[in-house]
């Protein structure tokens, strides 16, 4: 019986701690929940990226500049980054329990820097408003 039991336990927490398998309907928002921040970036959008963006954001470059959502919002709105294109490619999705993990290829264009060539990870977390941004971590792929 106790055999039988931790057989049991063990599987139901892998099944849940390590399945990686997204939810059809978490997958769908997470990625629109992206393409909501893609436009946001784009569009200086601070109203939108309020919502989506989490407080305690951890937003991380390939240059490994690391800023907060204040900071995040503040480059944007202010012209400071200037997105122009953030297109992403290759991407995979996991979830584990109220967390998304993205991971894409991406090209990202902005008037400061010009064409970007990234690996990045986004961690979305789902909370009482929804899906909210709270990682992200970019490297530079090869040339």
């Amino acid at each position: 019986m106790k055999t039988w039991l931790i057989v049991t336990l063990c599987t139901l927490g892998t099944t849940t701690v390590f399945g990686g398998t997204p939810k059809e309907d978490a997958k769908k928002a997470v990625l629109a929940a992206e393409q909501a921040y893609v436009d946001a970036m784009i569009k200086h959008d601070k109203a939108a990226l309020e919502k989506l963006l989490a407080d305690d954001l951890v937003y991380i470059h390939s240059s490994s500049k690391n800023e907060t959502k204040a900071e995040v919002i503040q480059a944007v709105t202010s012209g400071s980054a200037t997105y122009e294109s953030i297109d992403f490619r290759d991407t995979t999705v996991r979830q584990y329990g109220d967390v998304v993990i993205t991971n894409h290829k991406a090209t990202i264009k902005t008037k400061q820097t010009g064409v970007a060539n990234l690996l990045v990870t986004h961690v979305w977390a789902k909370n009482k408003g929804g899906w909210q941004f709270v990682s992200r971590q970019a490297s530079r792929l090869p040339q």
